[in-house]
């Protein structure tokens, strides 16, 4: 009777093709208006070399010389040698170093601030240099000059703040599964369908049917949120990490939240099918809104004022998990979502089985 439920089921939810657009078809189209609004973003924000005009006297100086030659070579500043400040008129030259005292700028902005700190950092080490010269002549200046690198950089080299926004994305699609357990409770609940009049009087043991039909809708969403992660990992390179196996497990957990809430919303209320759909899409969008999916500051702005929203939201937290795992190095910001998120998904699970025993009647069927 399990394999019977389960075979039936599975083929009744992958004909409701309205269920296989918004779980499947819409996310995906969603990504594609995201990665066209949002492919610029990280770009725009990279640092790019600044173009300069370097006096030629300057450069008579080696130690000065050298220093430039570096810049240049480290792609900081891109040097146009002239003789005077007229060069500072050409659109294209952010200012001019007259001498290592004075930067000839027309505007104000970034890059001329950034060239000012480069040449007071230069111009300090100089003085340095010459006072510890002026007291020891005989000591070695490349040890004064070499830095240990105390600091271990471990912080992920291709970071992109876009990828947040498919990381609620996965989150959205993930708590959408709703819709294919509240499918599955259309099936049961006498009051809602044709077919679920004909399960409730059926000779079959409806609680061992029930479990093989929600596993059936638990797969099916998990395979979706896999091959949309497929999709925008491949197509539009979203790196996810390469921590395959938590991300698996996240989206197991993930995908059970998801059709508990659909069975939540099926068993809680006598509402019509429409209704309790319309219920589901409201919370879904409201929790991605929390989730920072239209402001992408919220989730920062909700920790700092208040955080229990966070630990309840399980898009939040379907999405920091993700986050953390691309980010850190540290798996205990992992597990400390997906423990919450295992929580939620009991309450839901616990308040569903709660519902569906406690009886039913209804005037009519």
């Amino acid at each position: 009777m399990f394999i019977h439920s389960f075979k039936n089921t599975f083929k009744i939810l992958l004909r409701n093709k309205s269920l296989i657009f918004w779980s499947l078809i819409f996310p995906i189209v969603l990504g594609v208006f995201f990665k066209l609004a949002l492919g610029n973003l990280s770009t725009s924000n990279q640092f790019n070399t600044i173009p300069v005009g370097v006096n030629e006297e300057l450069l008579k100086d080696d130690s000065f010389k050298k220093f430039i030659d570096n810049m240049e070579k480290e792609n900081y500043f891109e040097v146009h040698i002239s003789k005077d400040d007229s060069i500072v008129n050409d659109k294209d030259i952010s200012c001019y170093i007259k001498s290592e005292d004075e930067i000839i700028t027309k505007t104000s902005g970034a890059n001329q601030s950034i060239v000012e700190s480069i040449m007071n950092s230069y111009k300090q080490n100089k003085e340095m240099i010459a006072k510890v010269l002026s007291k020891n002549p005989n000591i070695d200046i490349s040890k004064i000059l070499e830095v240990d690198d105390h600091i271990k950089n471990i912080s992920k080299t291709n970071m992109d703040s876009v990828n947040v926004y498919f990381y609620v994305l996965l989150g959205m699609q993930v708590l959408y599964g709703y819709s294919w357990g509240l499918e599955v409770i259309y099936q049961y609940e006498a009051n809602l369908s044709v077919a679920a009049k004909r399960n409730s009087i059926a000779p079959v043991n409806k609680k061992i049917s029930l479990i093989a039909s929600l596993l059936v809708a638990w797969i099916i969403n998990c395979l979706i949120v896999l091959f949309t992660m497929f999709i925008l990992n491949k197509v539009f390179k979203i790196d996810f990490g390469g921590e395959i196996l938590p991300l698996v497990g996240l989206i197991l957990v993930g995908g059970l939240t998801g059709v508990s809430f659909g069975t939540f919303l099926g068993v809680s209320n006598k509402a019509s099918m429409e209704v309790k759909g319309g219920l589901g899409i409201g919370i879904t969008m409201l929790l991605c809104f929390l989730s920072g999916m239209m402001i992408d500051r919220m989730k920062l702005i909700i920790e700092e004022n208040i955080p229990f929203l966070n630990r309840i939201n399980p898009v939040t937290l379907f999405t920091d998990a993700i986050y953390s795992l691309y980010y850190y190095n540290s798996m205990d910001r992992y597990f400390n979502n997906l423990i919450y998120l295992i929580f939620i998904t009991l309450i839901l699970m616990i308040l569903t089985f709660f519902f569906l025993i406690r009886g039913k009647q209804y005037d009519s069927l």
